[in-house]
């Protein structure tokens, strides 16, 4: 089992959300997915494949030219399994980083979590907040009176 969810995270990362072309990705999610998948991430929520398609488009939509690869070794347990992901331009560090936590029924792609990480660099803020990541929280009082910005 271990090998199938391996695959369905790395083939869903650059099948599915990496992939340009509206034909190859819908063949890929009909592939990966089960009919009635539930994808969220924190905003909201998309339930069978043509929901989880109009998602993706949107977001590659946001982010032309941008690309996903992935950054560290897949966990599975049982019917479940994770993997972190880096998003940004080709040749640059990622701009946006995340997790995708999958369960599997049947060997198909039934539910997929996307996690998105905080932006730590204040540059990548702008390009996160366009593809639709929450910005870093501002600085607490506390934090901005030890820095001295307030008294």
């Amino acid at each position: 089992m271990d090998d199938i969810i391996a695959s369905l995270l790395t083939r869903n990362l650059l099948e599915v959300f990496g992939e340009r072309d509206p034909a190859r990705r819908r063949r890929a999610i009909a592939d990966l997915f089960a009919g009635d998948v539930v994808f969220a991430d924190p905003h909201g929520r998309a339930t069978g494949h043509a929901a989880l398609d109009r998602q993706v488009e949107a977001l590659l939509a946001r982010a032309p030219g941008w690309s996903f690869r992935v950054a560290g070794p897949v966990q599975a347990v049982q019917e479940a399994g994770r993997l972190a992901w880096g998003f940004g331009p080709p040749g640059e560090a990622p701009r946006v980083t995340g997790l995708d936590v999958i369960l599997v029924r049947e060997g198909k792609i039934a539910a997929l979590y996307t996690f998105l990480d905080p932006a730590t660099d204040p540059a990548a803020g702008a390009d996160a907040r366009r593809i639709g990541q929450a910005s870093p929280r501002p600085p607490s009082p506390r934090q901005e009176r030890a820095r001295g910005s307030i008294a």
